[in-house]
């Protein structure tokens, strides 16, 4: 009788371990789902970074010409005065 009490404690055992086996399998499911959610929210702020640097490389280049539009006139300005300081107008 002692091989058949052993024989039903291995298959409790066994199914009991299956079960187990089967909660693992849908923890596993859970955090590859959560991973993956984690990854299309990395990749979506990825996106949103990089438009804003884009955004951003358009602006500098805009107040470069803008500055460098500005520095034109000031040297004119600047020309400008310097005559008028030569010809003691100022």
């Amino acid at each position: 009788m002692k091989n058949g009490n052993e024989g039903m404690a291995n298959l409790a055992e066994i199914e009991n371990l299956n079960k187990q086996i089967e909660e693992l399998k849908k923890e596993i499911a859970l955090v590859r789902e959560d991973a993956q959610v984690i990854q299309l929210q990395a990749d979506n702020e990825v996106r949103k970074f990089i438009k804003r640097i884009a955004d951003l490389e358009i602006i500098n280049k805009s107040h470069q010409k803008l500055n460098g539009e500005l520095q034109e006139r000031l040297s004119e300005y600047e020309d400008k005065a310097a005559h008028y300081r030569r010809k003691a107008i100022l």
